[in-house]
Order: structure tokens, then C-alpha cells, then sequence
């Protein structure tokens, strides 16, 4: 179904890393004497790294840019992307910084609490430019990289802009994922102005409505603040769960419902999203088939656990049939 992607060029730049995920123990009485205890396991994770296997188990195996440590935790991610056909030739191992695991506690209700370690020389905060393929960039179909990595003033902040900008003049679709991290309920001004200059060098805007967009203007409904962000060749795309999802464009606004799914695990949704939309656009569908592939591979990934629960093409092929 989407065989005309098939060939295109796609690069990944971000973060990779590592999820850890363990379950609170379980009582099986009222007296809690009996206790369940699942086995913690550990899986692929980083939001960009996610979009780019969500991508290859579609058949668009893209290139990864981005930086881990020469760590068990990065050579884990180096095993992980090579077995899911993403390209890694162009991923930097670097001695001196250590690749994140983020720790997923999950409660009896299945909330999720998050803890990235260790807390110092991240691996994903650092992105040398000099060591970067810019030819890559410019003979690409489509760049896309994802807030989480200029969460912080650093290398990679700087390197990604100039990839997005330098992809932008080369006539490369760019494609940015917001992924904001927000501490004490506003943005930081320099990560803001990070962001807003990133989003100068992007054709399209990946958020999540309320959850996101708000934050870049809390003085306004988010749905104006996303509005605003459109321009003549920049879509802005709101993602919103079990509500579905939005695309404004200069020309067009349209809706796609979410799948009615039974909902397991939302971690990673967004990231996977963010690949089947990318893949409809490059197959030549309209805005709104595209958010509608956005929509059902999300929807397929939250019935299972992990952010690596993305469907292949037989198997989005086999959901959307049932639905």
C-alpha cells in the first residue's frame, strides 16, 4: 500500500537510546501476601530512533544521524537499528558521552513514570557537526528530527538547525516533531527561540495539540497558536490522541477521528505517528489520508506495550481492514 515510497531517501536525525521497563509488583489479595511480579525488560527507544523504525517497518528504511556512547546501552542501540534495517552509517559512537536509558515505571494502573539516566555527558545532547554528511542532507527525499535533542543548549541544538536549514535550501521536505519538554509550566526563552528558529527551516509541524502547541504562546487557545505557525509552504500537524488529529495549511484544514482502539500503552505514539504520516506524504496522498495513516499507526502502536510497537505493512494493512 505504500509502495510508491518505496526508494525515497529519508534521513533521521536525533536522539537513540534505550527504554527500561518495569512493572510496580501486583498484589493478588486484599491482604497484598500475594504478589505478582512481571520481568523489567529493556527495548529501543529515543523519539527520533523511534520514527525511523516506525519508517523502515514500513518499507522506507531511513538513515539515522545522531550520537551514543561507546556503552552497553549504545551498542544495544547500534544492534537495535542495524536489526530494523535503519541505516546506521552515518550514527556516531562517542567514547566520552553515555547513551540515556529512560527507566518506564508502571504502576497497577498503568501510569508511567519516567526517569532518564545517567543525568550527565548525554549521548543525544551531542552532535558534531564536522563528523555530519551534509551531501546526505541536500540528495535527501525528506529530513525529519525531533525537539527532544535541543532540549538543551548544546552541539546538537546547533547541528540540527543548521541540517534543517541547510536540507530547507537544498528543496529537501523537512519535517520537525515539537517534543517539548517543559519544566515549571513554560518554556524556556532560549529553548523557545531554539525551537521557533528550527521551525523557519520545516515544511511541516508535528505536536501535540493542547499538550504542546499551548505552551508556545499560553496566552492564546493552542489551536490559534498552531494556526499561526502555518505559512504558504509550512503544514502544522495536531496530534490529539483518541481525539485525532489536525493539519493546517495555507490552502486547507481537515480532521481525521483516531482509531477506537483499547488503549495499552501511549509512549512512543506520537513518534510513530509521525512516520506513517511522513510515509502517506511521500506516496502522494492528500493532507487528509495522510493524518489518517498518522492516526492508524498510532492507533495500532498504543494496543501494545513499548514505543517499538509499530505495525509493518501487513499488519497496518490487516487493522485498517478490521476497522
Amino acid at each position: 500500500m505504500l509502495a510508491k515510497a518505496k526508494g525515497k531517501k529519508v534521513v533521521v536525525v536525533g536522539d537513540a537510546g534505550v527504554d527500561i521497563i518495569v512493572h510496580f509488583p501486583r498484589f493478588l489479595n486484599d491482604e497484598r501476601t500475594k504478589v505478582e511480579y512481571k520481568t523489567p525488560f529493556l527495548i529501543g527507544g529515543g523519539t527520533a530512533a523511534n520514527t525511523a523504525v516506525a519508517l523502515a517497518r514500513l518499507g522506507i528504511p531511513p538513515s539515522f544521524i545522531g550520537t551514543v556512547g561507546d556503552d552497553q546501552y549504545g551498542r544495544y542501540v547500534v544492534e537495535d537499528l542495524r536489526k530494523e534495517n535503519v541505516n546506521i552509517d552515518h550514527l556516531i559512537v562517542d567514547p566520552e558521552t553515555n547513551t540515556v536509558g529512560v527507566f518506564a515505571f508502571i504502576d497497577e494502573r498503568g501510569e508511567r513514570y519516567l526517569w532518564g539516566w545517567p543525568r550527565t555527558k548525554q549521548s543525544f545532547q551531542k552532535l558534531d557537526p564536522a563528523r555530519v554528511d551534509f551531501d546526505l542532507i541536500k540528495q535527501a527525499d525528506w529530513v525529519h528530527s525531533s525537539g527532544m535533542a535541543i532540549v538543551a543548549a548544546s552541539s546538537a541544538r546547533e547541528t540540527i538547525t543548521e541540517i534543517l536549514k541547510v536540507a530547507h535550501q537544498a528543496g529537501v521536505t523537512t519535517s520537525f516533531d515539537l517534543n517539548l519538554r517543559v519544566d515549571h509550566g513554560a518554556l524556556d526563552p532560549a529553548y523557545k527561540e531554539a525551537v521557533l528558529t528550527i521551525l523557519e527551516y520545516c515544511h511541516y509541524v508535528l505536536g501535540s495539540g493542547a499538550e504542546e502547541y499551548y505552551y508556545l504562546n499560553p496566552e492564546a487557545d493552542w489551536r490559534a497558536t498552531a494556526r499561526s505557525l502555518v505559512r504558504a509552504d509550512r503544514t502544522v500537524i495536531a496530534r490529539m490522541g483518541a481525539g485525532g488529529s489536525l493539519a493546517y495549511a495555507a490552502q486547507e484544514e481537515v480532521y481525521a477521528e483516531a482509531y477506537p482502539v483499547q488503549v495499552v500503552d501511549v509512549v512512543g505514539a506520537g513518534d510513530i505517528y509521525n512516520a506513517g504520516f511522513i510515509a502517506a506524504r511521500l506516496c502522494g496522498w492528500s493532507l487528509k489520508e495522510s493524518i489518517g495513516l498518522g492516526n492508524a499507526v498510532a492507533g495500532f502502536s498504543v494496543t501494545r506495550e513499548s514505543a517499538r510497537s509499530s505495525p509493518r505493512v501487513e499488519e497496518l494493512i490487516a487493522f485498517l481492514q478490521a476497522y
